[in-house]
């Protein structure tokens, strides 16, 4: 009997933390819309909660450049590609729309590329704060702070970080992707 409420309030405090994983407030005005404008925004980034300067320091010169240029292409592409498989359902797709009426700034703010140690491998954290706003402005009218991590079956076969990263994007895309078809249908 004790076990049962002991699982009965794991169960609930699990279902408050996911309820409270919602956009405030509601991107409801986004019903009827077909195109979304997305952005993606590294300039408060921390790297396993150390600043960009003091992270690149470990790196060579080639892990960033790597880094900056097609890996992050790379972890855009896998979230808009999550998220767009999520947005069917409602008639809406995200990707460089500049001339639509909304835009999503995605702030990545904290990357943790986890690590590969075969069966005791971390999988990549991603933290990011997701804003709607009026395409050319800086007004926020709905928004949502998500931690991500790569799917945790993936983890072991992944050896490469980048490889992680672009894992934990599309993981957080389709979860945006979920959040945004609950308040749109």
């Amino acid at each position: 009997m004790k076990l049962r409420a002991v699982f009965l309030v794991l169960l609930s405090l699990v279902a408050m933390s996911v309820s409270a994983q919602k956009f405030k407030p509601s991107p409801a005005f986004l019903k009827g819309e077909t195109q979304i404008n997305v952005i993606f925004d590294y300039s408060q980034v921390k790297f396993d909660g150390d600043s960009q300067a003091e992270y690149y320091k470990d790196k060579g010169q080639r892990w960033v450049e790597e880094w900056e240029s097609k890996r992050r292409d790379n972890n855009a592409n896998a979230f808009i590609s999550n998220i767009n498989d999520e947005l069917k359902k409602v008639g809406t797709n995200v990707d460089t729309y500049p001339s639509t009426p909304y835009t999503m700034i995605v702030d990545v703010l904290d990357c943790d590329f986890g690590a590969y140690a075969g069966p005791m491998s971390v999988p990549a954290k991603l933290k990011c704060t997701i804003k709607i706003v009026k395409t050319g402005t800086t007004e926020v009218l709905a928004l949502v702070t998500l931690k991500e991590s790569q799917n945790p079956y993936t983890t072991i076969g992944t050896p490469v970080d980048f490889d992680r990263m672009y894992l934990a994007f599309g993981e957080m895309g389709e979860e945006v992707g979920e959040l945004l078809v609950k308040a749109l249908k």
